[in-house]
């Protein structure tokens, strides 16, 4: 059901689906796009590889495999893997992880069950915008150095010119 669910998510980009639904199926699509990420195209269009449970799903997704090979065993069809590998790995490529939103509807009328939208973020007529991806430690680690370089150098500059010797203001009237 979740592999069904993770390819129609592919396609639509949004379904309707009921909330302990789309609260499992986020955690499957935001691990085959971090996959899809990782893993090559030839990987993927090689990786027809068939789950029939949600125990060999579970394994097959902690196991220690290439991205594109993970991605293929979970999107049933090619053209859903091949938008995954490359329009939604692109897409994401700044995104460190939430790549779903859920969001509540309300109550089924015939059952009262939980419903809610779950839809993949930075696309067009998302239900509302994401806020923007956030930098990864690296980066930050980066910038708090060049920051701490460009004080020491300034630092060093100021020292030389407190050194130099001041240039007399009267010139030889």
């Amino acid at each position: 059901m979740l592999r069904t669910m993770v390819t129609q998510l592919l396609e639509h980009e949004r379904i309707q689906t009921t909330l302990p639904k789309a609260k499992e199926l986020r955690k499957v699509a935001d691990r085959v796009v971090t996959y899809a990420k990782k893993g090559n195209k030839t990987g993927a269009v090689l990786a027809g590889v068939g789950v029939r449970t949600e125990r060999e799903l579970h394994k097959l997704l902690t196991g220690n495999k290439t991205g594109a090979v993970l991605a293929g065993a979970v999107v049933r069809t090619e053209r859903e893997l091949h938008k995954l590998m490359t329009v939604m790995a692109e897409r994401y490529k700044q995104r460190q992880g939430g790549y779903t939103r859920v969001v509540q509807l309300g109550r089924r009328q015939h059952d009262a069950a939980p419903m809610a939208y779950i839809e993949y973020v930075d696309r067009p007529g998302e239900l509302r915008p994401a806020q923007p991806p956030q930098e990864s430690h690296m980066q930050r680690a980066a910038q708090a150095a060049l920051r701490q370089r460009q004080r020491q150098l300034l630092q060093e500059y100021k020292q030389q010119q407190a050194s130099r010797p001041a240039a007399s203001s009267s010139s030889g009237q």
